[in-house]
């Protein structure tokens, strides 16, 4: 259920959970329109509650990102670290970033977000080490960028 909340639905918060459902708008508008079109203002209206509701779970855009971007990072953890070999770990990292490529954009991005920082690069060590027998993150995060640019077979 999560991996299908994730891949694009429209969210409905129905008294639940707030932020989450705010995490679940954000990752969707990144994927569709990209981040220059996510505001807190359109996770809110997504989500189906107030402009003022995000700032319960939020101070600011920064900070929700930061929560996306730990979260994608995670999810795509979970997805290397589920396949063995290092083709299907390669496999698993380019097929993330072509299924979540505003989310794979986010992980990689410079936030103003300081309370995410730890988590962001715990996770991209965690995945360096994961990928090392793979090509390396560097490789991988260049023929993955390539991709989503429209270059492909590089």
């Amino acid at each position: 259920m999560a991996r299908a909340r994730m891949r694009g639905q429209k969210t409905a918060y129905h008294h639940g959970d707030l932020r989450q459902a705010l995490m679940d708008a954000a990752a969707t508008l990144l994927d569709i329109r990209g981040r220059d079109a996510l505001t807190l203002r359109e996770a809110a209206r997504r989500a189906g509650v107030s402009e003022a509701a995000p700032y319960r779970h939020f101070n600011n855009l920064d900070a929700l990102l930061g929560a996306v971007a730990v979260e994608s990072l995670d999810m795509l953890l979970e997805d290397v670290d589920a396949v063995g070999g290092a083709a299907r770990k390669k496999r698993a990292y380019l097929d993330f970033a072509r299924d979540f490529p505003g989310r794979y954009e986010l992980m990689f991005s410079r936030l103003d977000d300081k309370a995410s920082w730890d988590d962001r690069a715990h996770a991209v060590d965690q995945l360096a080490e994961m990928l090392e027998s793979a090509g390396g993150l560097s490789a991988l995060h260049g023929e993955a960028s390539l991709m989503l640019a429209g270059f492909d077979g590089f």
